[in-house]
């Protein structure tokens, strides 16, 4: 039976990496192609763009939160509970992803490409850290569903709202006939 087990966990981390190899490209093959062909908003959704840009922008900024307050309360309550390790050493724990979720909201704010980006960078190395430290299946289960899964989504959905910002503002500059205070209100944010 072991051997069984030995052989699937072999193949499984053969298709992973065969995966990873052909997945991690193709996501920034994709970023890179949808950087260069924004498409063109008609004067008649740019209501709708602006709408959908900033359920874009603040869903993403929700993923971001969640998850700083989800790992930091898990941390916290790993190191204090479980590993009996004392208060300031707790607190310690709960604290760096706190700071990450800030440094992630601040980057996000103005430079939305760069924070999918360092969101996907962030989600691989969540899985070089469970290849290294071999994650069982349930740890692996915890991280894709609590880590991994809304960091890539709020990557997607950061790079989606830069994608329809630069369209919108692009379409705008395109049509004069479009009153200004409808650009002045995009720029702002």
């Amino acid at each position: 039976m072991s051997i069984i087990l030995a052989g699937a966990l072999i193949l499984v981390g053969l298709i992973g990496a065969a995966v990873a190899i052909i997945a991690v490209p193709a996501i920034f093959g994709a970023m890179a192609y949808d950087l260069i062909s924004s498409r063109e908003i008609s004067t008649a959704e740019v209501e709708d763009t602006r709408l959908r840009i900033a359920v874009e922008r603040n869903v993403a900024r929700g993923f971001v939160i969640a998850g700083g307050a989800f790992w930091s309360i898990a941390s916290f309550a790993g190191l204090y509970v479980f590993r009996e390790s004392g208060l300031q050493y707790a607190l310690m724990a709960a604290f760096i992803p706190l700071v990450a979720c800030a440094a992630t909201l601040i980057i996000g704010w103005y430079y939305e490409r760069v924070a999918a980006a360092l969101l996907v960078l962030a989600s691989m190395g969540v899985v070089a850290w469970g290849v290294i430290y071999q994650f069982e299946l349930g740890v692996w289960a915890i991280m894709a569903v609590f880590l991994m899964g809304p960091m890539l989504t709020a990557a997607t959905l950061f790079w989606l709202a830069r994608r329809d910002q630069d369209a919108l503002e692009l379409a705008l500059s395109l049509h004069p006939e479009v009153p200004q205070v409808a650009f002045a209100k995009s720029a702002v944010r």
